[in-house]
């Protein structure tokens, strides 16, 4: 089955070579019996540890952490989405000192982003679905990220904490930020008043938070602060969307004011 131009695959062998294809590995359903469903995932595991000619790769379905470490043998990659699994070592990683776009989804027990610190050329990032990020420090080597998500499991929802947002003083590049079902406990969400090209944000409305998301707070004292909003220290307007969790659209839902 094809999704696009990219092919879904579900099974190894029907891999000549592309560049780039979805894998569809896991969650086979009653049409497979369990050894089967397990050779499958070994065959995957075995054609990922050595060199292919795969630049972009998604994982449609659970992806099992020692899939997942099979990635290390895919230097080359330059596009990865995973939807959800258990893996929690990223070293993996290390070595895709090329990827342009990573979204790491369903990331319930990640914990260190040591190994991201290498990935210097992205410029969209996404991670979810984690519980606690202590040392968020290793995403400030992004310095190319225009596009950037950070969030809990919003499908529960759960929110998940994050030390600081400090980090993202260092990533000039930025233009959009979401930040969803997430709560950042310094509480300081005014790193992102530093950044030069931002233009919108969206975030997970938090009590005690600064700058407030209320429209009478008091830092429109600040001298980054002009008329009814917010601007950076660009003097560009940075239009704001407080979220009640991961993508509530409606007005009710919501609160917008210009930071």
């Amino acid at each position: 089955m094809k999704r696009g131009k990219t092919p879904t695959l579900t099974e190894a062998s029907e891999h000549p070579g592309q560049a780039a294809i979805a894998v569809s590995c896991t969650q086979l359903g009653a049409g497979y019996t369990a050894s089967r469903a397990k050779r499958i995932i070994d065959e995957w595991i075995e054609l990922l540890s050595n060199p292919t000619p795969l630049v972009g790769l998604q994982f449609t379905t659970r992806t099992p952490k020692r899939l997942f470490a099979a990635l290390a043998g895919q230097p080359r990659l330059t596009r990865l989405v995973v939807k959800w699994g258990d893996y929690a070592d990223l070293s993996p990683m290390g070595s895709m000192t090329q990827m342009r776009h990573l979204e790491l989804r369903g990331a319930s027990v990640v914990t260190d982003l040591r190994p991201l610190a290498t990935l210097t050329n992205l410029e969209l990032f996404a991670l979810e679905g984690f519980r606690t990020i202590q040392d968020p420090s290793p995403l400030g080597s992004m310095r190319n990220v225009t596009d950037l998500e950070i969030g809990g499991a919003w499908m529960t929802p759960r929110n998940g904490h994050i030390a600081n947002i400090g980090f993202v003083r260092e990533l000039q590049a930025l233009e959009q930020v979401l930040l969803h079902t997430l709560v950042v406990d310094d509480l300081d969400y005014s790193p992102l008043l530093d950044l030069p090209k931002l233009r919108s944000v969206r975030a997970m409305k938090v009590r005690g938070m600064q700058p407030s998301a209320s429209r009478g707070d008091e830092r429109r004292s600040s001298p980054v602060v002009t008329g009814r909003g917010y601007r950076g220290e660009s003097g560009e307007r940075i239009v704001v969307s407080f979220i009640a969790q991961h993508r509530a659209e409606s007005d009710a839902s919501r609160d917008q004011l210009a930071w």
